[in-house]
């Protein structure tokens, strides 16, 4: 299950965090890292420290991530990222094309991944709830905030007939993965693919306009798809300056 979840067509929180994320995290270098440091602090040597380490770390999340202030802010970051993704339309050096008058945008989940991360870092990193983690703890917790909300944005399966909202109009209809736009060993899962908005009129689509719009994400795709790395590179760096 999720923390973040598309109701409505709308990106929600769902009001609590989940273990499976933290425990493989455990077994990453940082996550064993961390609890060999919480490790230490413990008295006892026994064979079952570590455990007895992850749970404690686990608990301290948990119940921060709990509290009043923190779950306010978490909620705000669904507005947020909704919010972001309906800002990116605006780069003018991202592909686009036009629909019923209206502006269709193609925004590689790489840029969509990195501002939010710088947003969610000041806005729920700062959470007095949040200081007495350590400090890798909370860099998982925070980069997991926005693992969830787009895996929340992929898992609605949006699409014309299903759009996410953003807002100002702006809604998210379709998201395609595998693309690399930018390194794959440093931007790791979230630096593929794209995500296709789409700035709804105000009436809705009629039945044409939305197979108009579907054989325009196709084709904006497929455009795409013969960007060599370097032009790909290139819109990145430009798209990053917009």
């Amino acid at each position: 299950m999720g923390w973040f979840s598309v109701t409505g067509g709308c990106l929600e929180y769902g009001g609590r965090i989940t273990r499976d994320p933290f425990t493989k995290w455990t077994a990453t270098q940082e996550g064993r890292q961390a609890v060999a440091r919480e490790a230490q602090r413990l008295r006892f040597r026994l064979l079952g420290r570590s455990i007895r380490a992850r749970r404690r770390i686990w608990r301290a999340l948990d119940a921060a991530a709990r509290t009043e202030s923190v779950v306010a802010a978490i909620r705000g970051e669904a507005t947020h990222y909704a919010h972001l993704l309906a800002d990116l339309c605006y780069v003018s050096a991202l592909p686009r094309a036009h629909v019923a008058l209206h502006r269709l945008v193609l925004v590689p989940r790489a840029m969509v991944a990195g501002r939010a991360h710088a947003g969610v870092s000041t806005r729920v990193g700062q959470a007095p709830a949040l200081a007495g983690l350590d400090e890798a703890v909370r860099a998982f917790f925070l980069h997991r905030l926005v693992v969830e909300m787009d895996a929340a944005l992929r898992k609605a399966s949006a699409s014309p007939r299903r759009p996410v909202q953003a807002r100002d109009g702006w809604a998210c209809v379709g998201v395609s993965l595998g693309m690399v736009w930018v390194d794959r060993v440093l931007a790791g899962p979230d630096g593929t693919g794209h995500i296709f908005m789409y700035e709804f009129p105000r009436d809705g689509l009629s039945r044409r306009d939305r197979k108009a719009l579907e054989a325009a994400i196709g084709q904006i795709g497929d455009a795409t798809s013969h960007l060599s790395r370097a032009e790909r590179n290139a819109l990145i760096r430009s798209a990053s300056l917009g």
